[in-house]
């Protein structure tokens, strides 16, 4: 069945058959008993509050969802959550089953110093073999280039070619 409206004379509609490149192409009319029913005009205008976090105006402030100023933020360590990090390396993991329930779980000191935990430390962080990063060294080794034309020394951004 068609959803759209045909021609009602079937004379009309045999010789547009006839003649049409595609004799199944509708009209692209749509029948008023099928088109948006029930219509949108006939429900009633009610609406319902989404009960969600993000609906509450009170704690849902713009500069919160703004995605266009999603700058990257400073994260700040300090000394205690260092000493706390460093601490808990040395704390054992609890065994699985009954022995896991017998045994009591550690816990660290809130005031944790950073130089009695590194002092206090089993294992040296580092030694001859286990040695800290070290900044990666230049790959190039940058000269003037010979073509540059020597520069005013009272240009206050002087432009210099290196090759």
């Amino acid at each position: 069945m068609s959803y759209t409206l045909g021609i009602k004379s079937k004379f009309f509609d045999k010789l547009r058959r006839l003649l049409a490149v595609n004799p199944d192409a509708n009209s692209g009319i749509p029948l008023t008993g099928t088109y948006r029913v029930p219509s949108p005009g006939s429900q009633p205008p009610t609406y319902k509050h989404a009960k969600t976090k993000h609906s509450d105006l009170a704690q849902n402030y713009y500069y919160t969802r703004d995605t266009r100023r999603n700058y990257p933020r400073t994260e700040f360590y300090t000394q205690n959550d260092i000493a706390g990090l460093i601490a808990a390396t040395n704390l054992k993991s609890i065994a699985s089953g009954k022995e896991g329930e017998s045994t009591q779980i550690a816990t660290l000191p809130e005031k944790l110093s950073i130089t009695e935990i590194i002092a206090s430390s089993p294992e040296a962080f580092y030694s001859e073999n286990k040695l800290p990063p070290v900044p990666g060294k230049s790959r190039h080794n940058w000269k003037q280039s010979p073509e540059q034309e020597k520069a005013d020394p009272d240009v206050y951004w002087p432009m210099r070619l290196v090759s």
